[in-house]
């Protein structure tokens, strides 16, 4: 009863949003742009790229240069929670062979992103569903994003959150819209069609696993007629968990807080480019992770940042032109992101013709994040105040403009290496954690 509630208000709001039901044919990119080449009927633009995902060199050339020629924003990113011991071929699937580690740690950063007036824009929002993390996601180290904010001198009471801009809409990027009831959600149009086609995937292919979401619904079977009868058996976590299915990252709970906003016209559904202000700019990356993934430009006193959610996954990636999360992911479509992000810092200070501005590329689950081998996280400290057992949270000042005051601490940087499986702090297992 509970799934067909629930679809049924994720149908409502697809339906309000778009307009129309998305059917599978709708989601094939079309290869050409008639607006393409200043009126030339016909030229091409990049294969499987949507024309309203493609931006040329020139376009993002003068992005890269704001209107009013100043650095307006000041950054920051905290870590929300952490993946860990993923093995890591599964991460980035060219590298894994030594001197590489057999596994890896990967942080799930948040963007805070502080303009001078005092509002704030996030670029994601980390995770809420506790028993994803911890039963699920053999994860470590969640702390609610608003105290790691006021524990950074970031307090959301203080400094509004106005903007949200989710890179996608996974359950560890998107997990915490609702903290936020005030702020404007951004998500582009072609995520929601990747929602609405992907929660009406048949579960009879493959024994339910192409269809299958991190709930405690999940069921086995042991035949296909057990399958069509509706019956099989309810396995208790991690057996269910849905991996790298195409579903997986949109758990009934993500999907609330993104229709939350939706249905209470507190969404900016957009298609493509997307300036929310001067020198804060949405640029999509369609079918960089999922189909509707977009990255956020911002201009500071370093030159323009670019967030890039998991079409960034690994900074290393970036810099080495090495595809990284290949969950959902087309990897031109990656690789386009990348070339979006050098062309946007090209002329950032301290880089060159030589190496672009990949330094600027800000990752969302780069493993040496907070530490010097990621130059821009190297200002890093532990967050302070929070229960040394239930942890471990990471927070790196990325730049200052407009006279901002540094939030960073110095002192010791302990490396933490969370506290999973011990200790985690107490949750229940159930299809809607909240």
């Amino acid at each position: 009863m509970k799934r067909r509630l629930f679809r049924t208000v994720v149908a409502l709001a697809a339906v309000a949003a778009l307009g129309v039901f998305i059917s599978a044919g709708t989601l094939r990119a079309d290869d050409k742009d008639k607006d393409f080449g200043k009126g030339k009927p016909g030229q091409t633009v990049p294969p499987q790229t949507l024309p309203q995902g493609f931006e040329s060199l020139k376009d993002l050339a003068k992005d890269a240069t704001p209107k009013k020629h100043t650095p307006q924003y000041s950054a920051w990113i905290v870590e929300s929670s952490r993946f860990m011991d993923v093995p890591f071929r599964s991460f980035m699937p060219d590298r894994g062979a030594p001197p590489d580690p057999a596994t890896v740690d990967l942080p799930v950063n948040v963007g805070i992103i502080l303009a001078k007036n005092g509002d704030i824009t996030l670029y994601d929002t980390g995770w809420k569903q506790l028993s994803y993390i911890f039963d699920w996601n053999n994860g470590c180290c969640w702390h609610a994003i608003r105290d790691e904010m006021k524990k950074i001198g970031l307090d959301p009471d203080i400094f509004p959150v106005k903007h949200i801009v989710i890179g996608h809409g996974h359950w560890d990027h998107a997990g915490q819209i609702s903290e936020f009831p005030e702020a404007t959600l951004y998500v582009q149009k072609e995520e929601l069609k990747q929602i609405d086609f992907f929660l009406a995937y048949p579960i009879q292919p493959n024994d339910g696993h192409i269809h299958a979401v991190n709930t405690v619904e999940r069921h086995s079977f042991t035949d296909r007629q057990d399958l069509m009868n509706g019956g099989g058996t309810q396995q208790p976590p991690p057996n269910q968990a849905c991996a790298r299915t195409p579903v997986c990252g949109y758990p009934p709970q993500t999907l609330h807080e993104i229709f939350d906003k939706v249905l209470k016209g507190k969404a900016k559904i957009i298609d493509g480019r997307h300036e929310i202000e001067d020198g804060l700019v949405i640029h999509p990356a369609f079918r960089g992770h999922t189909y509707g993934s977009q990255l956020l430009q911002v201009n500071t006193f370093i030159g323009q940042l670019v967030f890039g959610s998991d079409t960034y996954s690994s900074w290393e990636g970036i810099r080495d032109w090495n595809v990284a999360n290949i969950q959902q992911t087309d990897t031109i479509q990656q690789f386009l992101a990348y070339e979006k992000c050098y062309a946007l810092t090209a002329d950032s200070p301290g880089t060159g013709p030589t190496n672009g501005g990949f330094k600027n590329c800000i990752s969302a689950h780069e493993p040496k994040s907070y530490s010097a081998d990621y130059p821009i996280t190297s200002k890093w400290w532990n967050i302070p105040g929070v229960d040394a057992g239930h942890s471990c949270s990471r927070a790196a000042e990325l730049v200052l403009s407009n006279g901002e005051p540094s939030r960073f601490p110095g002192g010791v940087q302990v490396k933490c290496n969370g506290f999973y499986p011990a200790n985690p702090p107490e949750h229940s297992v159930k299809t809607y954690d909240k």
